[in-house]
C-alpha cells in the first residue's frame, strides 16, 4: 500500500498540496546582470505568450515501469501503457478520448489488463499552457499513506494517516531568489528545419538548500524569444519518508529508511506553428529504496504529437481561476460534480482542479491491442532517451563542489544493518554517509555478538548519474564466494531460522578501488582492484531455531582459510535478454579474478539462465553455470558445491575443487504470485584436470514459489550420497 500511494503521488500528482514555504534571502541570486535579464525574459515569455493558447488537441503516450533490481534478477512490479487524444480548453470542459491502455503485474500475475483507475488517470498527461514549466516538473503532488499501528500497548489497533508535500518550487515562477541561485551557461546554436537557426543559452538552476521540493539542473532557453526549449532536472535531495512527512508510525520506517531519489526529468519542447514551445516528450528516471528492499527503479516516459492549437491575440485569464487546490472546499465541489454524471472526472494538479469529461471505448479488447499504444519500456524498445543524451544528462547533473553545503546521514542498528551468521552470530552495525557535490564518504562499524570480532569499513566514492568509483579500506568478514550474498537478509533469515548457512568465510582486512554503473543498458560490468591479508575464522555460535528438532549442533564447521597476503583484479560481466513481460527471457554472467601474493593463481566462471513458458499452463527454468582455476589455488579461492544455489538436499558447500558444474531444470504453474514447482538439480566439483560428466551430487524436489521467485520453499530429496530430505527457505529463484 505503501510503494503505491509514494508511486502515484510522484509521479502523477495528487490533491491537497501545500503552498510554497515563505520567501527567504534572495541575495545573491544571480551571478551576473545576463543571468538575470534571461531569467526575467523567460518569466515574461510565459505570461505573454503561452497564456494566449485558448485549446489545443494532442496525442499523448506514456508508460511506465516499475521493477525490484535486487538480487540475480530484475523482476517487473508494475508497467503500464496509454494513449489518449486530449481536448483542453481554458473556458468550458475540457474532455480526453482514451485510444489505448493496458497494464501488468508479472511478479503477481500473468498476461495484461485494462487500468482500474482509468477514468481517474486519463486526464494526467494535460497540461496548461500558462502554467507550462509547473505541469511539467510536478511529478509530485501529496501522498495519503494508511498503516494500521498499536496503541497504548493494547490489540486495539487504528488508522494512520500520513500526508506527504511533494510538489516542487518552480525555478521561473515570481520570487524563486529565496528558493534558487542562477547561472548562465554555454550558448549553442541549433539550424532549424525551415533553415533558421535557434540560438540557446544554457541557464543552471543551484539550490538554496537540500530539500526534496527543490530543483537541481539545467534549462535551455530560447535567446530570441526567452521560450524555454529543454529542461533537465534533478531535486536537491532524494525524499526521504522520515524527515519530508509528520507523524510517520514507527513500522513504516522499522526495516530501514524509505526513501525516493529522482535521477532526473527531463522535458523537450517543439516549436509549433513558429510561435508556441510546447512539450513534445518528457522523461522520469528514479530509484525508489524500502528497507531491505535496496532498488526498486521506476521509469516513465509521455509523449507528444500532432497538436492543434488555438490562440488569441492577447493573454487570457488563468485556467484555474478561483477554483486553488489548496481550497479543500473547492477539491470537494469537483469530486462530486464528477460524481454526479457518468463520464466525468475531477482532476486535481498543480494548484488547481477542473472537471473533464473521460471518453472510455466500451470494447476493451480493442483498447489492450490498440495500435496507438507505445511498447512497453520493459522491453528496452524505442526508448525516448538516446545514449548521446544519457551522458549529456550526467554531465549537466552531476553536482559541483561547493554548491550546496555537505550532508550527513546516520543510520544507527537499523535492520538493514544486522545480520546473523555462524561466525558472528548476531551482527550489529552503525552506518554514516556525508555527501558534498560528486563526493560521497561513508563509514561502517559492526560488531559480532558470538566472535566479538570488530568489522570497520571507510571509503570515499566519486559519484555521476551513471557510474560510481569508489576507494575504501576495511576489514570484514568475507565469504569464500562474494557472488553468493551470502552475508544479506536472506542467507541471515534461514540461518536463523532453520539452521542453515551454507557459505564458509574467511577475514580480509585491505584497501580496494572499485567502479560499477548505476543504471546501464545492454552489458553491465563491474571491476575490483584490491590488497588484502587474508585469515581464517571459526564457528562461533549454535544459535537458531532449529535447535528446538536438531539438537546442539545445528551449524557445520567453517572451512579455514589459509592464511594468504594478496593482490589481485576482478571483472563482472552481466546481461539480461529480455524481460519478465517477455515470451523468453535469458540472463547471463561471466567473471575472472586473478591473484598474486602468497598464492598465485586465476579464477573464472560462466553462468546463465533461460526462463519460458511451456505451454499454457506450465513455465520452465533451465539453469547452468561451470568454472575452473589456474595456478596454485588457497582453499578460499576454490570452487564449491552443494546447498540453494547449486544442489538442493545437499548441505551448503559439500564438494570443493579446483573446478565444477551445475544445472538445475524447474517446471512450475504460471502465476507468478504463487507457485507450485517440481524440480531437479546435478552438481560436479573436483580437479581441474579430472573432469567428469557425471554429477556427484543429484536431486530433486517440489517447491513452493512466490512473487515470481523472490521467496523461495522447497523440500527436496538428495539421490546420491549422502542421501536424505532438506527443507530449505532461501530468496531468489529462477521460478
Amino acid at each position: 500500500m505503501l510503494l503505491a500511494s509514494v508511486l502515484a503521488a510522484l509521479l502523477q500528482g495528487t490533491p491537497g498540496a501545500a503552498p510554497a514555504p515563505a520567501p527567504r534571502d534572495t541575495s545573491a541570486a544571480y551571478a551576473d546582470p545576463g543571468t538575470r535579464a534571461l531569467v526575467t525574459a523567460a518569466r515574461e515569455r510565459r505570461a505573454r505568450v503561452e497564456r494566449t493558447i485558448d485549446a489545443y488537441s494532442v496525442t499523448a503516450r506514456e508508460r511506465m515501469h516499475a521493477s525490484v533490481e535486487a538480487l540475480s534478477r530484475n523482476r517487473t512490479l508494475f508497467g503500464r501503457e496509454s494513449a489518449v487524444r486530449i481536448d483542453w480548453r481554458r473556458e468550458g470542459q475540457s474532455s480526453v478520448r482514451v485510444l489505448g491502455a493496458r497494464e501488468a503485474s508479472p511478479a503477481t500475475s500473468s498476461g495484461i489488463s485494462l487500468p482500474g483507475d482509468l477514468l481517474s488517470d486519463a486526464a494526467d498527461p494535460a497540461f496548461d499552457p500558462d502554467r507550462l514549466q509547473l505541469s511539467l516538473f510536478s511529478f509530485g503532488g501529496s501522498a495519503q499513506v494508511r498503516t494500521d499501528e498499536k496503541k497504548d500497548s493494547t490489540e486495539a489497533r487504528h488508522e494512520v494517516e500520513v500526508e506527504v508535500d511533494m510538489t516542487p518550487i518552480d525555478p521561473l515562477a515570481q520570487g524563486s531568489e529565496a528558493h534558487y541561485r542562477f547561472r548562465s551557461g554555454d550558448t549553442t546554436t541549433v539550424r532549424m528545419q525551415d533553415g533558421g537557426q535557434l540560438r540557446m543559452i544554457q541557464l543552471e538552476v543551484i539550490p538554496r538548500r537540500r530539500e526534496f521540493r527543490l530543483l537541481r539542473g539545467t534549462l535551455w532557453i530560447d535567446a530570441a524569444t526567452g521560450g524555454v526549449v529543454r529542461s533537465v532536472m534533478t531535486t536537491a535531495r532524494p525524499f526521504d519518508l522520515r524527515e519530508d512527512a509528520e507523524d510517520i508510525p514507527a513500522a513504516i520506517t522499522a526495516a530501514g529508511p524509505v526513501r525516493f531519489a529522482i535521477r532526473y526529468v527531463t522535458v523537450e519542447y517543439a516549436l509549433w506553428q513558429n510561435r508556441f514551445w510546447l512539450p513534445r516528450l518528457t522523461a522520469v528516471d528514479a530509484q525508489m529504496s524500502m528497507g531491505m528492499l535496496a532498488g526498486l527503479p521506476v521509469r516513465f516516459e509521455r509523449s507528444y504529437s500532432d497538436y492543434e492549437v488555438t490562440a488569441s491575440p492577447v493573454p487570457q485569464s488563468a485556467a484555474y481561476a478561483g477554483r486553488t487546490q489548496t481550497d479543500t472546499a473547492v477539491v470537494r465541489a469537483c469530486t462530486d460534480e464528477a460524481k454526479a454524471t457518468p463520464g466525468l472526472s475531477c482532476h486535481c494538479a498543480n494548484g488547481g482542479c477542473r472537471v473533464w469529461r473521460v471518453e472510455v471505448p466500451t470494447d476493451t479488447a480493442a483498447l489492450l491491442a490498440s495500435a496507438d499504444l507505445p511498447e512497453p519500456l520493459a522491453q528496452g524498445a524505442g526508448k525516448l532517451i538516446t545514449g548521446e543524451e544519457v551522458e549529456s544528462l550526467a554531465r549537466v547533473l552531476t553536482p559541483r563542489l561547493g554548491d550546496l553545503a555537505p550532508e550527513m546521514d546516520v543510520s544507527l542498528l537499523s535492520l538493514r544493518n544486522m545480520r546473523f551468521n555462524r561466525v558472528e552470530g548476531l551482527s550489529l552495525g552503525a552506518a554514516a554517509e556525508m555527501t558534498y557535490g560528486p563526493l560521497r564518504a561513508d563509514g561502517m562499524v559492526r560488531l559480532g555478538l558470538a566472535d566479538l570480532e570488530p568489522n570497520v569499513e571507510l571509503g570515499v566514492a566519486r559519484q555521476t548519474m551513471f557510474w560510481r568509483t569508489r576507494l575504501a579500506g576495511y576489514r570484514r568478514l568475507t565469504p569464500f564466494d562474494r557472488e553468493s550474498r551470502a552475508l544479506g537478509f536472506g542467507a541471515s533469515v534461514a540461518a536463523l531460522l532453520l539452521g542453515r548457512d551454507e557459505a564458509d568465510y574467511f577475514r580480509a582486512t585491505g584497501a580496494e578501488i572499485t567502479g560499477e554503473p548505476l543504471r546501464a543498458a545492454g552489458w553491465t560490468y563491474t571491476w575490483r582492484l584490491f590488497g588484502e591479508h587474508q585469515h581464517g575464522v571459526s564457528k562461533n555460535t549454535d544459535l537458531s531455531l532449529a535447535r528446538v528438532w536438531e539438537g546442539s549442533d545445528v551449524f557445520r564447521s567453517n572451512r579455514p582459510a589459509n592464511r594468504a597476503d594478496q593482490a589481485g583484479a576482478g571483472l563482472t560481466l552481466r546481461r539480461e535478454f529480455g524481460t519478465d513481460r517477455s515470451p523468453v527471457q535469458l540472463l547471463t554472467r561471466v567473471g575472472a579474478e586473478g591473484q598474486t601474493g602468497t598464492f598465485d593463481y586465476g579464477r573464472g566462471s560462466v553462468f546463465a539462465r533461460m526462463t519460458a513458458p511451456f505451454t499454457s499452463r506450465l513455465a520452465f527454468a533451465l539453469e547452468g553455470a561451470a568454472g575452473t582455476t589456474t595456478g596454485d589455488v588457497p582453499i578460499q579461492g576454490a570452487w564449491y558445491v552443494g546447498g540453494t544455489q547449486s544442489a538442493r538436499g545437499y548441505e551448503g558447500a559439500l564438494l570443493g575443487g579446483t573446478a565444477f558444474w551445475r544445472a538445475r531444470a524447474e517446471l512450475a504453474t504460471p502465476t507468478p504470485a504463487a507457485r507450485l514447482v517440481v524440480f531437479g538439480d546435478a552438481a560436479w566439483a573436483g580437479s581441474r584436470g579430472a573432469w567428469s560428466r557425471d554429477p556427484r551430487l543429484l536431486s530433486a524436489g517440489v517447491g513452493a514459489s512466490f512473487l515470481d521467485g523472490l521467496i523461495r520453499m522447497d523440500l527436496s530429496r538428495a539421490l546420491r550420497t549422502p542421501t536424505g530430505w532438506r527443507l530449505d527457505l532461501y530468496l531468489d529463484a529462477a521460478l
